[in-house]
C-alpha cells in the first residue's frame, strides 16, 4: 500500500475518532463474519461502532484525536469500538457480548485520557450509565423536596379533615331539626 493510500486511510479513521470520549479496543481472533456481524449489529442497537484496523494507522490516528496511550493497546487483531451514549454502555454490551463469544477479549480502553486495562475496563461494566446516573442524582434532589411536601400535607390534612367532620356535624344539626 503506498504511502498516500496509507495517509489517506489514517485520516479518515483519525475522522471517526474524532469527537469519540472514550475508545475500547478488543481483540477478536478467531472469530467468524457470522458472528461478528451478529456483534456488531448488538453494538449498533446502542449506536455503537466497530472498526477493524492496522495497527500503526490506529495508533497515528487515535494519537490525532487526541485519545493518546492507545498506541501500546495495539498488538496483533484488534478492533477499535466507539460512540454510544457513554463509555459505560460500550463496555456493558462488550461484556454481554463476550459470555456469548468467549473468543472476544477486551484489551483496555482509553477513557477521558487515561489509559485503562482490561480489568479496569470490565470493571466499567458494574458501575451505572449516564441516564441510570442522572436519574439518581434527580431522586436525590427530590427526596428531601418530598418529605417536606409530606410533612407540610401531613397536618394540613388532619385539619382539612376536622374542619370537614365539624362542618358535616353542623350541617346534620340543620338537617336533623327541619325533619322533626
Amino acid at each position: 500500500m503506498s504511502k498516500r493510500v496509507k495517509n489517506l486511510i489514517t485520516d479518515e479513521l483519525q475522522n471517526k475518532f474524532t469527537g469519540a470520549e472514550a475508545i475500547v479496543v478488543v481483540d477478536y481472533t478467531g472469530i467468524d463474519s457470522k458472528t461478528t456481524a451478529g456483534i456488531r449489529a448488538g453494538l449498533r442497537k446502542k449506536k455503537v461502532k466497530m472498526t477493524v484496523v492496522r495497527n500503526a494507522m490506529a495508533a497515528k490516528a487515535l494519537e490525532g484525536a487526541g485519545l493518546k496511550g492507545a498506541s501500546t493497546l495495539l498488538t496483533g487483531t484488534n478492533a477499535v469500538v466507539y460512540g454510544g451514549d457513554s463509555i459505560v454502555d460500550i463496555v456493558k454490551e462488550l461484556v454481554d457480548q463476550g459470555k456469548k463469544v468467549e473468543k472476544l477479549k477486551i484489551k483496555g480502553s482509553v477513557v477521558e485520557g487515561q489509559l485503562l486495562d482490561s480489568k479496569a475496563t470490565s470493571a466499567l461494566s458494574l458501575l451505572p450509565n449516564k441516564k441510570e446516573l442522572q436519574g439518581m442524582i434527580v431522586g436525590q434532589i427530590l427526596g428531601p423536596g418530598r418529605k417536606l411536601a409530606g410533612q407540610i400535607k401531613g397536618p394540613a390534612g388532619k385539619l382539612a379533615g376536622q374542619i370537614k367532620a365539624v362542618e358535616e356535624k353542623a350541617k346534620d344539626k340543620e338537617v336533623a331539626p327541619a325533619a322533626a
